[in-house]
C-alpha cells in the first residue's frame, strides 16, 4: 500500500486526481486496454482494502467483461477506437430495448467513502487515475443512501455521450441495467450512456464532514 498522506481522510475526488497527476494521464497518453495483469492489480487492491471475502467470479475474465448469463459474457467487447479512444463495440447485432448491460452482475460497491480513498491511494497512479474515471455515485433504491460502485471489469469502458449520442441507458436511476435506446449493429458504434449521477466529489466532502447532503 502507497504511503497514506497526513489529511487523506478529508480528500476529495479533485485532491486524489491531483496527487497522481491525473488530468496529464488523460489528456497526454494513449491509453492501452486493460490486460489481465492490470484488472488483477485493482480486484487485488479491492480485496485488501475494501473486502477481504469478496469473490470475483472468474468464468469470464474482466478482459471479456463479467458471466451477464448462462452464455457467457456481455454483448460487446473492448478496443482501442480510431481515435484513440478506448470503449466497448456490439459483438453482435443488438435490438432496441434488448439488455445490454447488468450492473448487479458486474458492479463492486464500497461501503463509504472512505474504504474508496483507501483503495484508490493503494493503486499504482494509472490505475488510480482509471479507478476515478470508473467510479461513480447512485442510489440503489428509492430514499436509499448514496453509494459509491466500480466495475473492474471492461464494462468501465463504457463511454459518456451526449443525448444524441447515447444509445444505452438505465432502466431508471436506481437501476444499475443497461437497456439499448436503439439497433445497434455488430461492430458499428460505441456504446454510450448517460451519466445519470452525482458527481463523486460531492459525496466524498459530505461524508469527510460527516454530512448527508444526499438525500
Amino acid at each position: 500500500m502507497n504511503d497514506l498522506p497526513e489529511d487523506w481522510v478529508d480528500w476529495g475526488f479533485s485532491r486524489i486526481r491531483r496527487k497522481f497527476k491525473c488530468d496529464d494521464y488523460v489528456d497526454n497518453e494513449v491509453k492501452p486496454l486493460p490486460s489481465i495483469e492490470y484488472w488483477h492489480i485493482i480486484r487485488d487492491a479491492y480485496k485488501k482494502e475494501v473486502d477481504s471475502s469478496f469473490t470475483f467470479d472468474d468464468l469470464v475474465p474482466p478482459t471479456q467483461g463479467y458471466r451477464f448469463n448462462e452464455a457467457g459474457g456481455p454483448p460487446y467487447y473492448a478496443k482501442v477506437s480510431e481515435s484513440k479512444d478506448r470503449g466497448l463495440f456490439a459483438s453482435r447485432d443488438i435490438q432496441m430495448g434488448e439488455i445490454v448491460h447488468d450492473g448487479t452482475k458486474s458492479d463492486v460497491i464500497f461501503p463509504d467513502a472512505m474504504a474508496w480513498r483507501r483503495f484508490v491511494l493503494a493503486l499504482p497512479r494509472r490505475a488510480a487515475c482509471d479507478v476515478t474515471e470508473w467510479s461513480w455515485t447512485q442510489r440503489l433504491e428509492e430514499g436509499g443512501p448514496m453509494k459509491i460502485l466500480m466495475g473492474i471489469n471492461i464494462s468501465s469502458l463504457m463511454n459518456m455521450g451526449t443525448p444524441k449520442q447515447i444509445n444505452a441507458v438505465p432502466k431508471s436511476s436506481i437501476s444499475s441495467v443497461f437497456c439499448a435506446t436503439q439497433d445497434i449493429k455488430r461492430r458499428g458504434r460505441k456504446f454510450l450512456r448517460t451519466m445519470v449521477f452525482m458527481k463523486l466529489d460531492l459525496i466524498l466532502l459530505a461524508w469527510a464532514n460527516n454530512v448527508d447532503s444526499m438525500q
